[in-house]
């Protein structure tokens, strides 16, 4: 779980990392692609908040989240299927 953009970098490198030793990995990668063009909106988003529209932020970091939840469990289950 991340509370800003800044900390996806760390989470990134370790999804990847994870996704090189399976069969399904380039799946994977492509949803962290998809996750990374949330993380640009969330650096937008980011940047409103500090100007006071702090709504956008918070549905954006929820959505990255859940879907930061979604690629662990798919690794998870592609670690366990061989």
């Amino acid at each position: 779980m991340i509370k800003n953009r800044l900390e996806w970098s760390s989470i990134e490198t370790s999804l990847i990392h994870k996704a090189n030793k399976l069969v399904y990995g380039r799946d994977v990668k492509r949803m962290i692609e998809n996750i990374k063009a949330e993380i640009s909106e969330l650096s937008k988003a980011e940047v409103e908040a500090r100007r006071g529209k702090k709504h956008r932020h918070a549905e954006l970091l929820t959505k990255v989240n859940q879907d930061i939840e979604l690629v662990e469990e798919y690794l998870l289950v592609a670690a366990l299927m061989g």
